[in-house]
């Protein structure tokens, strides 16, 4: 926007203009608008702004939004720019020299930043987008959140755990900026209060990683933001739906089994040290239950029984449900429930599927869509299968919006907008909803019945359809396993259910947990399900020929029209109905764009609603009205109005915390470090511990420029070390002319192994270095365990990742195993293995395992070349020939045979080529 129409917007801005600090939102007042402000003011050729922790949409939109600004029109754009790893490192200098705003990715800057390609002394400032998920902050939060499960949500949880701290490549990018620029200006934004209010003095220690002093609170409830939204309200009409009785007696029994579930946990975990006073039904309703849950279980997860990992699974089900049960239809809901009972494993099935309240929720939810009834058969519909009576109970919010359409329509009729402005738009809260609402809304209201009914009739016979299908899929793939299982059930004639399938009588009672969780399970059991299917199967399978004969295209329509302007053309805004569905900040713009006069809230959410009110603030004149529709008792409305009071309670600490933070003087880090070059420096041997006659140099390590991704390096600069990024062949970390190291975290050991990429980077590094190293990194949140006791085997099994290990380690008898529990023990662990070697050299460090007639890469564009050499028969002899050769890695996968064959030889060739051609759905049928 070219100008900032409300006043607290005006207000905000020229606080950060005229101090540095850190600007913290309510979500939906416009932080894209205030950001795009600031990019208006610097985009300019005199300055050199950079722009980080954005994505590609956000930049777009930051484009946009500057490109129709009036003030900037012709200039402002040109001097936006985005930088990625698709520039060259010519293209990059000649950007930095070209000046305004660049919007360039962390990584990247990183290493720009380390190898001095950009002047940080012409660097005017640095704008820091998204600051509450920059970097990760695992180690503040690991006594702090386990109080604050029912708090937040797994957004904001994510955003917690992605914030700025030491470990951030954002902390890194402003470390490096304040050491070599000490005048220039550092503002940061960010729109997630909770994010901050987490933890203890979370917000005085991002502060300090920021390098700022100052932080700017504006929450909704701010007196010049209220004066300013208030003042041209909207006009709203909130309607409370209430919900019918079978899924209240569903919502009623899904809770029902999670308390059982919870009971059940806390008897698993009592063996367990982990904190199980929180383990309630109301604290897990939230999505970030599971998510702190699991946080407690990780450092012990080889001690957890398979049980409790299980009824962590459970839990997270169930909680699905109770969002399913209000968004999706009664037929998909059923068929949800269906496939859950399908996959259940009859050997480890879940545990709430054996209880009462389980039995309650699947007989409820099949009643919605039909009841068997013998000797029915439905008058309207002669292809619906026998007995079956269908109910196909609709969603009450369906029969809502369908009165709020007619209601708008006659209100459009009678009081049209002076303009024709009459747009309504639907917003709904994912995508998957917004598709139900169109298909809804385009089926005609018929006379004697409801809007719905048509379109749950199609679903019904979809539902027919997938489980005949289920029913084929079982006959000809599950069955034809060599199992004995299908065998046993079979042979004994007993219906039994899955989760007991297979199991001796006498182990039954003990592993099911109880005799009372014994009536429920023949009601809903995989055996029902099958009965169930194969009748449905037999009955398509007799009636799909009279199908087909009716299954045919009206056509007569789509015949070659003359003039393209008599069938399509610009539809009138007074016929325009717009179902979206919710995006955060970006539905300020789409308000802006369509302009409705008609706003329906299918689903409830507190940031639209803030879009909304800046909307109406901005465009008093405008007539608005507001149809806000929610579920009435339901965990629905309990989702929304927490989340408003998570808001206002983590402004309430962030203002008091703002209080009494105390915040030093000067670089506390620097002071470490240069503490730290003291110690190196000081000999015992001399009296007093004094200083030796010349100073050490700071110890230097070559890193592989894809190892920016991961929060190693910035650890290792935090601790004084100098760092020379550059891309390395061999190895990730060059400690010394004998020292390589290969990093490896468990899951990109487990993918190194089945990939046979790790065997090839081992025999590099034991051809070119004498002391090779390979390193296994922990996550310092989970258990420094490989594997748990009872997996060990006596003997070496290829499967196995210990027998890998020690075969690889058999074939390299040169190479050395560490493991490291952290990312900061893995620090010291460098530390003390460069104690006594020479320094190591970059350029030599680069030309170790390339060809000298070839030219060294530089870093750029290195996604497509790890991809490229990863795939079978592409070998370091000949990838650049291939990249000489092709244009991309498309191209490269429908080449046949003989074309690349002229490329890399034959041998090589059809290995590639049965690669890309491999069917893998025929390995595993």
């Amino acid at each position: 926007m070219s100008t900032l129409p409300l006043a607290f917007q005006k207000e905000i801005v020229a606080e950060l203009v005229a101090e540095d600090a850190l600007l913290i939102m309510a979500k939906g007042l416009g932080l894209r608008s205030i950001l795009g402000a600031f990019l208006q003011i610097y985009s300019q050729p005199q300055n050199l702004v950079l722009l980080v922790n954005t994505n590609a949409e956000e930049e777009a939109a930051l484009r946009d939004d500057l490109m129709r600004s009036t003030t900037s029109i012709g200039q402002g754009g040109a001097y936006f720019r985005s930088i990625t790893s698709e520039q060259s490192l010519a293209e990059r200098s000649d950007l930095y020299r070209y000046g305004g705003v660049m919007a360039i990715t962390s990584r990247i800057l990183v290493m720009d930043l380390l190898t001095g390609r950009i002047p940080v002394h012409l660097i005017t400032g640095i704008l820091v987008a998204n600051a509450h998920r920059c970097g990760s902050l695992r180690q503040q939060l690991q006594s702090t959140m386990t109080f604050m499960i029912a708090e937040i949500t797994l957004t904001q949880y994510t955003n917690i755990l992605h914030r700025v701290s030491a470990t951030s490549t954002e902390a890194f990018i402003l470390r490096l900026f304040r050491q070599g620029n000490s005048e220039g200006f550092v503002k940061a934004f960010s729109d997630h209060p909770e994010s901050f209010s987490v933890g203890f003095a979370t917000l005085e220690k991002t502060l300090k990683l920021l390098y700022l002093r100052k932080v700017n609170l504006w929450p909704r409830f701010h007196v010049t933001v209220t004066e300013s939204l208030e003042s041209h309200a909207a006009d709203v009409v909130e309607i409370r739906q209430p919900m019918t009785k079978s899924m209240k007696t569903i919502q009623a029994a899904i809770i029902d089994c999670m308390d059982i579930c919870l009971q059940e946990l806390r008897r698993s975990s009592s063996a367990i040290e982990i904190d199980v006073d929180d383990f309630t039904v109301e604290k897990a309703l939230f999505k970030s239950f599971d998510v702190i849950i699991r946080r407690q279980l990780d450092p012990v997860w080889h001690r957890v029984s398979p049980k409790t990992k299980q009824l962590v699974g459970d839990l997270k089900i169930l909680r699905s449900l109770l969002g399913y049960l209000v968004s999706y239809d009664s037929v998909n809901f059923n068929l949800y429930l269906e496939t859950i009972l399908a996959t259940n494993s009859p050997t480890s099935g879940s545990y709430w599927l054996l209880t009462d309240p389980a039995d309650k929720i699947y007989a409820t939810a099949k009643s919605r869509v039909f009841l068997h009834q013998e000797g029915y058969k439905d008058p309207d519909d002669p292809n619906m299968l026998p007995n079956m009576r269908p109910i196909l109970e609709e969603l009450p919010k369906w029969n809502v919006l369908s009165d709020i359409m007619d209601e708008v329509e006659l209100e459009m009729h009678h009081a049209p907008h002076p303009q024709g402005l009459d747009t309504i738009l639907i917003m709904a809260q994912d995508q998957r909803t917004c598709t139900q609402l169109k298909r809804y809304l385009s089926t005609a209201k018929a006379n004697n019945t409801t809007r719905g009914k048509p379109l749950m009739k199609d679903l019904l016979h979809g539902y027919l359809q997938w489980k005949s299908n289920m029913k084929h899929f079982k006959d000809n793939v599950v069955n034809k396993k060599p199992t004995t299982l299908a065998t046993y059930s079979s042979s004994t004639g007993n219906h039994v259910s899955g989760s007991t399938r297979g199991t001796p009588a006498n182990k039954r009672r003990r592993v099911r947990g109880g005799g009372n969780m014994m009536a429920p399970v023949a009601k809903h059991s995989t055996a029902t399900f099958e009965k169930e299917a194969e009748v449905i199967a037999t009955f398509i399978h007799a009636t799909q020929n009279d199908h087909a004969s009716t299954a045919y295209v009206h056509d007569h329509e789509l015949e070659e029209v003359d003039d393209f302007t008599d069938y399509f053309g610009l539809i009138e805004p007074n016929s325009l109905v717009v179902v979206h569905s919710y995006n955060g900040e970006s539905d300020s713009r789409l308000l802006e764009n369509i302009k409705p006069r008609f706003i329906i809230m299918y689903d409830p959410d507190p940031t639209f609603v803030r879009c909304i009110e800046v909307y109406k603030a901005c465009n008093p004149g405008k007539q608005v009205r507001v149809y806000f529709t929610v579920y009435d008792n339901s965990v629905e409305e309990q989702l929304y109005l927490s989340s408003l009071r998570r808001e206002k309670d983590a402004f309430t600490k962030l203002i008091r915390d703002k209080s009494t933070m105390v915040l030093p003087i000067g670089d506390i880090q620097q002071k470490q470090v240069q503490d730290q070059s003291l110690l190196r420096n000081i000999h015992t041997r001399i009296a007093g511990g004094g200083k030796t006659g010349e100073d050490r140099p700071l110890p230097r390590i070559v890193v592989d420029s894809r190892e920016f991704r991961s929060s190693l390096p910035s650890i290792l600069h935090s601790q004084g070390m100098i760092l020379d990024p550059c891309t390395i062949t061999v190895g990730d970390y060059v400690l010394s002319p004998n020292i390589c190291v290969e990093r490896k975290s468990i899951s990109d050991l487990i993918g190194s192994f089945a990939s046979g990429r790790l065997y090839t980077q081992v025999e590099a590094m034991t051809v070119h270095y004498s002391q090779p190293v390979l390193l296994i990194e922990f996550d310092q949140d989970k258990s420094f365990s490989l594997q748990d006791k009872s997996e060990i085997r006596s003997d070496i099994a290829v499967t196995e990742l210990s027998s890998k290990l020690v075969l690889l380690t058999i074939a390299f008898p040169t190479l050395k195993l560490i493991w490291s529990s952290s990312v900061h023990a893995t620090v010291e662990i460098f530390e003390d293995l460069k104690r006594s070697e020479d320094e190591p050299d970059a350029a030599q460090a680069q030309a170790v395992g390339v060809d000298p007639e070839q030219e060294i890469e530089s870093a750029f564009n290195l996604t497509p070349q790890d991809i490229l050499r990863s795939l079978p028969g592409i070998t370091s002899k000949n990838y650049k020939h291939v990249m000489s050769n092709v244009e991309n890695i498309r191209e490269l996968a429908e080449m046949d045979v003989a074309k690349l064959a002229a490329i890399i030889g034959e041998g090589p060739a059809q290995t590639l080529w049965n690669f890309f051609n491999k069917d893998s759905r025929i390995d595993m049928a």
